[in-house]
């Protein structure tokens, strides 16, 4: 079985320059469809080596087994081919899943030879560490019968199409730009199919504050699709532990904490510290940055309190209107785990682009 699945793009993409500077040939397997139970989504990725070492995951078992067979043909011969497995009932029991179902994985190679990956790599890594959207397709065209199949690449990001190699069926950015949203999609076209994910930087929720409150939202944004990066000046809290699939930051104060984060406009910043001092020392900052949003847990007394201080300070209240406090929906939350709840809420509302009254926050 494969290690545990790559963090993001950037652990992808990086792994794949890897394999593309070394002197032999590697492979990606890509999960690019799922019907019924399966253990892993599409745009799961697995990358297999010509010594059989491999990084990432497609599900394990008899299935990430299969993948690796056919991989190593793929180094041999330098095809691509698209995969299709069935799942049994018994076989999705023993993955903790109520019944069977399918998935289809494409393999395509990894050769030094091909410098049209190296550069998308590249332009994902670059646009990824500038907080920019951006897509890649492929085109899958049957190849002399059989599971070979012929792959055409190609990049979208909001400006534009480099169509790249991709079959021309799907060179058009008509055809391709439905198909760009948060979640990889498989369309079919004329002699083949495209499939399409995004590969720039996620939607990322930077958590300042590593409390109760903290630790519940970070396991909701896990599950909603966003990247949680935790903030807190305490390492005890702050820790692997406590937040398994996070991003762990561990300033000296909260004093300047933002100044390295790289805040982009789709990121979102929640406001969850362990006092109000610290809360608004966090809020001056946040302020400062491009992102989208930024929500702030308080009682209206105490937001209307540390407003005054900011505004004595010479914050404008312009600025001070952007921020959402007290933070979360109103769905009359009273715990840990509640505030969370109505936080994560409010964050999907945004990400959708619904706009909430104060008096529909907590």
């Amino acid at each position: 079985m494969g290690d545990t699945a790559f963090r993001d793009s950037s652990d992808l993409y990086r792994a794949i320059l890897e394999c593309l500077a070394g002197p032999e040939r590697a492979a990606l397997a890509t999960v690019i469809s799922r019907s019924g139970s399966g253990p892993r989504e599409p745009g799961a990725a697995m990358i297999v080596r010509a010594d059989g070492r491999i990084s990432g995951t497609v599900g394990g078992g008899p299935l990430e087994a299969g993948v690796q067979a056919e991989a190593a043909k793929a180094i041999a011969d330098g095809r691509a081919r698209c995969l299709a497995f069935s799942l049994t009932n018994r076989e999705a029991a023993e993955n903790g899943m109520i019944c069977g179902g399918t998935m289809e994985v494409l393999v395509e190679v990894l050769d030094a030879a091909d410098p049209l990956l190296e550069g998308i790599a590249r332009r994902i890594l670059l646009a990824r560490e500038e907080g920019r959207r951006l897509w890649v397709a492929r085109s899958i065209r049957p190849d002399d019968g059989g599971e070979s199949v012929r792959i055409g690449l190609g990049l979208l990001d909001e400006t534009g199409l480099d169509a790249g190699s991709l079959d021309a069926a799907c060179r058009s950015e008509e055809f391709l730009r439905p198909l760009c949203g948060r979640e990889p999609l498989l369309a079919s076209c004329s002699g083949g199919r495209c499939f399409v994910q995004p590969a720039g930087r996620p939607e990322r929720v930077f958590l300042f504050g590593a409390g109760h409150v903290a630790q519940a939202l970070a396991v909701l944004c896990d599950m909603t699709g966003f990247r949680t990066v935790v903030v807190d000046d305490r390492p005890e809290f702050a820790c692997a532990d406590r937040f398994p699939r996070s991003w762990i930051v561990v300033p000296d104060s909260f004093e300047n904490c933002l100044g390295s984060l790289d805040i982009g406009p789709c990121d979102s910043l929640v406001i969850v510290t362990r006092g109000h001092a610290f809360d608004k020392v966090v809020l001056a900052q946040a302020l400062e940055t491009p992102a989208r949003y930024v929500g702030m847990i308080a009682s209206r007394r105490k937001r209307d309190a540390i407003y005054r201080s900011l505004t004595e300070e010479g914050t404008p209240p312009e600025k001070l209107a952007r921020v959402s406090s007290p933070i979360g929906l109103a769905i009359g939350a009273q715990t840990p785990a509640e505030i969370a709840v109505s936080i994560a809420a409010e964050l999907i509302a945004v990400r959708a682009g619904c706009n909430r009254s104060e008096d529909e926050r907590r």
